[in-house]
């Protein structure tokens, strides 16, 4: 079995809308930022090679021009020149697992042929999302229309290769997807064990290491208070099975395990972030 993450790029956002009512006063020395208050955001996909099933965890922004100038994407890779950095060809991919479909998260599910027109980057794989989540991209409400881009995942669509969950379900054994409310509806959690112990890849539920502290919730979250308490969930589903977390969008610390102090969680035996487009856990 081999695990490992890839750094697929950069962007930054208004600190206040990633710590929502958390005061800067708090954050502002734990975390970079900026004279414009901005702060610099990961995006850190996962690959495990299960044997017979290779699976993917979110895909990246991608290559393909985005028109979002405001977020200053920097540093994005091919991420199938990553996968080959680690002996991977894009179609050995078995199953691509998006926490949800925002364009941060999917973009990298397509890219644009010479001649401009869009095709899977990974034509064997199965897509795995949820009915709730697709359904969501397809007609957003105001709160969420700028995160979509239809053109991320509608090639997966036209070729058969979208699977819509509806409810928890185990893909096969060591993996397990599990559905979590709040920042957006319907996304996908996947709790990952392996000989080399269990992980849990988050996506927004737990962005970053911050948010293990319960009462930091992003602004741009739908629900706040649903948010905190799905957030807790996961945190006791991952403490169960002594699970390390791995933040998608944490510029400094990549994954870290959890540990219960009193009512509340905090991080311990992080794993901070590196300067490799791939790196081992």
């Amino acid at each position: 079995m081999k695990i490992f993450t890839i750094e697929a790029g950069s962007f930054s956002t208004d600190g206040g809308a990633m710590f929502g009512v958390m005061s800067r006063k708090v954050w502002a020395h734990k975390y970079p930022v900026d004279e414009d208050n901005r702060c610099p955001l990961a995006m850190r996909c996962l690959f495990v090679d299960f044997g017979e099933r290779k699976v993917l965890f979110d895909s990246g922004v991608g290559l393909k021009p985005t028109g979002m100038s405001y977020y200053g994407f920097h540093d994005v890779i091919d991420i199938e020149a990553a996968l080959e950095s680690q002996g991977y060809k894009a179609s050995d991919v078995t199953d691509v697992v998006l926490s949800h479909l925002h364009f941060d998260h999917c973009g990298g599910c397509t890219k644009a042929l010479a001649d401009g027109r869009l095709v899977m980057t990974f034509p064997n794989a199965r897509h795995w999302t949820t009915k709730g989540q697709w359904e969501n991209s397809l007609h957003p409400t105001f709160w969420e229309e700028d995160a979509y881009l239809r053109e991320n995942m509608q090639a997966v669509y036209d070729a058969g290769k979208l699977e819509l969950l509806t409810a928890d379900r185990q893909l096969f054994e060591g993996l397990t997807l599990r559905i979590y409310q709040g920042h957006t509806t319907d996304q996908l959690a996947s709790f990952i064990e392996t000989p080399q112990g269990s992980f849990v890849f988050s996506g927004d539920v737990v962005p970053m290491s911050l948010h293990i502290t319960q009462g930091c919730i992003a602004a741009i979250d739908n629900a706040a208070a649903v948010s905190a308490e799905e957030k807790m969930r996961l945190m006791q589903a991952a403490e169960a099975i002594s699970a390390r977390l791995i933040f998608y969008h944490d510029s400094i610390t990549a994954s870290a395990c959890i540990k219960r102090v009193g009512k509340h969680y905090a991080g311990a035996l992080p794993h901070a972030a590196g300067s490799d487009t791939c790196q081992g856990i």
